[in-house]
């Protein structure tokens, strides 16, 4: 399968009646999951370091063939400290999906916070070489990374870069059609403006887009595409499962039915 489509997280009990059927125990969501969509951006990570033994189940529920992409915990990417120890921690979890061969990314994404400035260019720098050998990508929310200079020096450490489709605000990056570090990587996080920037993260997200949409970006999927040997598509847009309402439906526009 050349485009690895699915959700950002999957573990939402709201699904139930729109994606998963009514009465689908929570243990078994991710086993009908990986009868649906090729792939999983696994959000809860994030919150909470995982444990080699909850990943290893992750890849049992997804039942041999559903690839995994990794979200690092928010100590490397948003409250950083004493990093080093928690990279290392992340690798031993991550070590049951690298030897399995699911890991198909693992996905740093920093806040608008993290400027294009000198010392989070030297902890950047710094995060990927301590997760070397791994298929790091990189995702930015602060449009001054959107440049030559960063795209080379993410290329020169085989790292990917995440492009991602976000309201039209000042500040925030642009979807452009770009890859490094071998891997195509595209997230959607909805075009709600207006909450943006609010308190809720269910009124940020909520949004549905139209097939028009979504047909729109398929130039840009198929030029990062042809700089990869696979692209990421991941829908963040959770509320009342329109992720994967919209998963599906860029499914069928790209042929991956």
């Amino acid at each position: 399968m050349d485009y690895l489509i699915g959700t950002c997280g999957y573990a939402y009990p709201q699904w139930k009646g729109v994606f998963y059927p009514q009465g689908t125990k929570e243990e078994d969501f991710l086993t009908f999951y990986a009868s649906r969509f090729p792939a999983v951006e696994v959000d809860s990570t994030f919150y909470r370091m995982p444990t080699a033994k909850q990943l290893s189940g992750m890849l049992a529920h997804g039942g041999g063939n559903l690839r995994f992409s990794i979200k690092a915990p928010r100590t490397l990417t948003h409250e950083i400290g004493v990093w080093k120890q928690d990279a290392t921690l992340f690798k031993d979890a991550l070590e049951p999906m690298m030897a399995d061969g699911s890991l198909t990314a693992l996905l740093f994404q920093f806040p608008q916070s993290f400027r294009y400035e000198p010392d989070n260019r030297v902890y950047l720098a710094g995060l990927l070489a301590e997760f070397s050998g791994y298929p790091s990508v990189v995702e930015f929310r602060s449009d001054a990374w959107m440049q030559n200079r960063v795209y080379d020096g993410l290329e020169a450490r085989g790292a990917g870069i995440c492009v991602c489709d976000l309201p039209s605000l000042r500040g925030l990056p642009k979807l452009v059609p770009v890859a490094t570090g071998g891997r195509g990587y595209i997230r959607f996080h909805g075009r709600n403006a207006g909450s943006w920037y609010g308190d809720s993260a269910v009124a940020r997200y909520d949004y549905l887009y139209s097939e028009t949409e979504l047909a729109s970006f398929v130039p840009a999927i198929r030029a990062i595409k042809g700089k990869t040997k696979t692209i990421h598509l991941f829908f963040n847009n959770h509320p009342a499962g329109n992720a994967t309402v919209n998963a599906k439906t860029m499914m069928e526009i790209l042929g991956e039915q």
